[in-house]
C-alpha cells in the first residue's frame, strides 16, 4: 500500500509506452453524465456545463494514458459512479455518499485510483490564513474552493475498499491553467491525509504511472462487477460501455 503523506504530492511527466494504442483499456460509463443530467439545478447551467467539460477532458487523458500502457488489457476505467448508499463489505459497516458521485476510478488487480476532476479556472489554488481553500485569480480576487474544506474523498475511498477489498490512492486532476501552490494546498482539510495532484497534460505524458506502477495484474472480475453496478445508463437509451 502506498505511504500516506501530510500534503499533496504533485506528480508530473512520466513515460509513454507506445503510440499505436492497438489495445484499449476497458471503459465503463460516461464522464460528466451526472452534471449534464442533474447539475444545472444544483450549480447552475454554466457551471454544470463547465464541470462536465472538465470531466470529459480528464477522461480523455486517462483513457489515452492507460491505453498506452503494456498492461492496459487488464485495467478498467470507470466514469461517473453514483448511488452509493449503505455500502458494506470486507467486515466494515455501511458508508453512504448521498447524492455525490465519484468522477473516475482506475482499477487493477491489486489497487485502485480514485480520481477527482477539478476545474477551478485560471489562477493559483491555495489556502487563506484560516486554512480554507481559495483560488486567487489573475486580478487578485479570491474565490472560495469549498471542496478543499471537506474530506469527501476519505468516504469515497472507504466505499471503494468495501466494494473491492483493495487499497488505493486519491488523485486530483486540474487544467493546465490552474497553478498549484503545493505548500498552501497542504494546509487544506482535503489534503490532510494523503493524495496526489497533477495536471491534464501530465496525465497524457504518464504522470500517474507513479501512483499505479507498471505492470499491474488484471482486475478481478468480481471487483469489476461490484463497481460496474454503480455506473448508470445514459438518459435516452444505450448502455454505458462495459457496464453489466
Amino acid at each position: 500500500m502506498l505511504t500516506a503523506q501530510r500534503a499533496p504530492e504533485r506528480i508530473v511527466g512520466g513515460s509513454s509506452y507506445r503510440q499505436d494504442m492497438g489495445v484499449s483499456v476497458c471503459v465503463h460509463g460516461t464522464p460528466g453524465q451526472s452534471l449534464l443530467e442533474e447539475g444545472a439545478r444544483k450549480f447552475g447551467a454554466a457551471d454544470a456545463s463547465r464541470g462536465a467539460f472538465i470531466e470529459r477532458a480528464v477522461a480523455r487523458a486517462l483513457e489515452t494514458w492507460l491505453s498506452r500502457r503494456p498492461d492496459c488489457a487488464g485495467l478498467h476505467l470507470f466514469h461517473d459512479l453514483r448511488g452509493f448508499r449503505n455500502v458494506t463489505g470486507h467486515g466494515l459497516g455501511p458508508v453512504s455518499l448521498g447524492r455525490a458521485n465519484i468522477d473516475h476510478v482506475v482499477l487493477s488487480g491489486v489497487q485502485w485510483l480514485l480520481i477527482d476532476s477539478k476545474g477551478p479556472g485560471a489562477g493559483t489554488l491555495t489556502t487563506d490564513p484560516a486554512g480554507k481553500g481559495v483560488l486567487i485569480g489573475p486580478d487578485g480576487t479570491s474565490e472560495p474552493q469549498r471542496w478543499m474544506d471537506s474530506m469527501r474523498e476519505r468516504s469515497a475511498a472507504g466505499v471503494l475498499f468495501r466494494l473491492t477489498g483493495l487499497p488505493g490512492w486519491p488523485v486530483w486532476v486540474f487544467p493546465d491553467v490552474t497553478t498549484l501552490d503545493i505548500p498552501g494546498m497542504g494546509k487544506a482539510r482535503a489534503f490532510s491525509r494523503h493524495g496526489s495532484v497533477t495536471k491534464i497534460s501530465d496525465v497524457y505524458s504518464g504522470s500517474l504511472d507513479k501512483a499505479m506502477p507498471v505492470p499491474q495484474p488484471a482486475a478481478d472480475p468480481d471487483a469489476v462487477a461490484a463497481l460496474a453496478r454503480y455506473v448508470r445508463e445514459p438518459v435516452g437509451g444505450g448502455r454505458a460501455e462495459g457496464a453489466s
